[in-house]
């Protein structure tokens, strides 16, 4: 093999190898990425109006890169709705209605679109004097990108919500509850970077009986007692 031959082979191998590397370091978004915004799954993105004269530009890009491919068509001239916009990098650019403008340079917008928890929990009802612990369940479609999960329980009349103290994990047993039915609450949100996103709730009526009342049977109405005999 001359060595022609063996340095466009090498070059070949080197451009192979660059290009692997390339697409192996492409950057995605994350809920964790520098200036990422957070949207809640159901939700537009609204820009601030553009300035007299001028337009949005708005293009996508499902990992980082200086030329993204996707040109996103805005709804009333700023707002990506919600059925289109998904996790990934949109890319802000703006130009002159005027014939012959230039267009700005790009600003990226890194976006991370949490999805919906769903939160459960079986209602125990229980006697007053042996509360029952209220067992949540909760499906993460996130996981295992979000594993962490902040917690809230509350009792509700009617519209309004009471935050029971200490109540912060996943599952409930009633401190000193009282008689009758009560509508509990459980509240589930994502914890990220300290702060709490997209919170879910889910109600259910947990019913607490009373203490029966103490028996009060004479000995006269006890039969097959043993009677006293005579020797």
């Amino acid at each position: 093999m001359n060595s022609t031959i063996k340095k466009s082979l090498f070059v070949i191998a080197l451009l192979l190898i660059c290009n692997f590397l390339r697409v192996s370091a492409q950057v995605t978004v994350t809920p964790t990425t520098t200036g990422v915004n957070l949207f809640c799954k159901g939700s537009d993105l609204t820009l601030p109006a553009p300035a007299p004269g001028q337009n949005w530009i708005v293009r996508y890009s499902a990992t980082q890169t200086t030329t993204p491919p996707d040109l996103i068509t805005l709804t009333g001239g700023n707002q990506i709705p919600a059925a289109i916009l998904k996790n990934g990098f949109y890319y802000l650019s703006s130009k002159a209605t005027a014939a012959g403008s230039c267009e700005s340079d790009m600003q990226e917008i890194p976006v991370y679109v949490l999805q919906p928890l769903v939160p459960n929990f079986a209602a125990a009802d229980f006697c007053v004097e042996t509360p029952i612990a209220q067992i949540g369940t909760i499906t993460n479609p996130e996981d295992p990108t979000i594993t962490s999960l902040a917690y809230q329980w509350y009792t509700v009349v009617g519209t309004a919500e009471t935050a029971i103290a200490g109540a912060t994990q996943k599952d409930y047993t009633p401190v000193s509850p009282t008689v009758g039915t009560t509508k509990y609450r459980l509240k589930v949100g994502y914890e990220i970077n300290g702060n709490k996103y997209c919170a879910q709730t889910v109600d259910h009526d947990v019913t607490v009986t009373p203490k029966p009342t103490k028996p009060t049977i004479t000995p006269a109405l006890i039969s097959g007692k043993a009677t006293p005999v005579t020797f």
